[in-house]
């Protein structure tokens, strides 16, 4: 197979060009005799003679100088991709392929990378963004950023920090509940693709925890959908305190019973194992549990 003799072809390619099996060795570091082996394998490979051996001089043979021709880039452009995939960590450049969720990604995420961007400019974000846990491997995706209870996986999972989900509505509505008993008189909002929130338990700050019976009202199928109809006034729903509270200080949203928290949440960062990550991701890694660790 063609492909197992390209090794070959490059060493045969600086010896045409030197003219000599002892230079082309000492540019590769190579001993003469393994440099003439080389060449004499892709000549057996081939059926032809592609170098004229003398004890004092190299000449090539017209069929050596048609395959030359075709080959004398191969070991430069080589060294030449070695040397920028090299560089990758010292210029730190490239892409880095990330996906997390709409809200994270908006309120979270978006922002980290504006100043990440302003230390690296010469790093490419490419970001899938989906309500569903895509798989790191097979999208070949770098780094996630996911909240609940993580599935065993060989991914390496660094927690980042700690919410809750909490109760928010729209400042537009004249009327909030100030009891958790009362939220079943109000209009209620919640994402299709979830457990219906039939049964919502309420913890107080102080301990008392308490289940209120629920009827959904409208529905959307993702949080991009779902948070506007929050912010329109169509009724309450749950979001992640660390969403819903820069969505509070944007005057989009208001808190409904901040004293109560339906659950914990743990935020965590999640990507492949460590071994050959590029510099780039290393970067990344560190920037955003810096500003997102609790």
């Amino acid at each position: 197979m063609i492909v197992n003799y390209l090794k070959a072809m490059a060493i045969f390619s600086l010896v045409a060009e030197t003219g000599s099996f002892t230079a082309a060795g000492e540019k590769l570091k190579m001993p003469r005799g393994k440099v003439s082996e080389q060449v004499s394998r892709l000549e057996d490979y081939l059926g032809v003679k592609l170098l004229q051996r003398s004890t004092r001089k190299v000449s090539i043979t017209d069929e050596g100088r048609t395959l030359f021709q075709q080959v004398k880039t191969l070991l430069p452009t080589v060294i030449q991709a070695v040397d920028e995939v090299k560089s990758f960590n010292t210029e730190i450049k490239g892409k880095i392929r990330l996906t997390t969720t709409q809200d994270h990604y908006e309120t979270l995420l978006v922002p980290l990378l504006k100043q990440f961007s302003l230390q690296y400019p010469q790093v490419q974000f490419d970001l899938l963004i989906s309500e569903e846990p895509l798989s790191i491997i097979e999208d070949s995706i770098d780094l996630a950023i996911r909240s609940g209870e993580l599935p065993d996986s060989n991914l390496v999972s660094l927690p980042l920090t700690a919410t809750q989900l909490k109760l928010y509505a729209s400042p537009l509505l004249d009327e909030l509940p100030k009891r958790p008993e009362e939220l079943s008189e109000f209009p209620w909002v919640t994402i299709s693709n979830t457990q219906a929130l039939s049964n919502l338990a309420l913890k107080h700050r102080g301990g008392e925890l308490v289940h209120v019976r629920l009827e959904s009202q409208h529905q959307a199928n993702n949080i991009a959908s779902y948070r506007p109809l929050l912010e329109h006034g169509f009724g309450i729903g749950v979001l992640a305190e660390i969403t819903g509270n820069e969505l509070v200080k944007q005057k989009r949203l208001v808190p409904v019973l901040p004293e109560w928290q339906a659950h914990h949440l743990q935020l965590s960062l999640i990507y492949p194992a460590r071994l050959h990550m590029a510099q780039r991701t290393r970067l990344l890694i560190e920037f955003i549990r810096v500003n997102l660790s609790d």
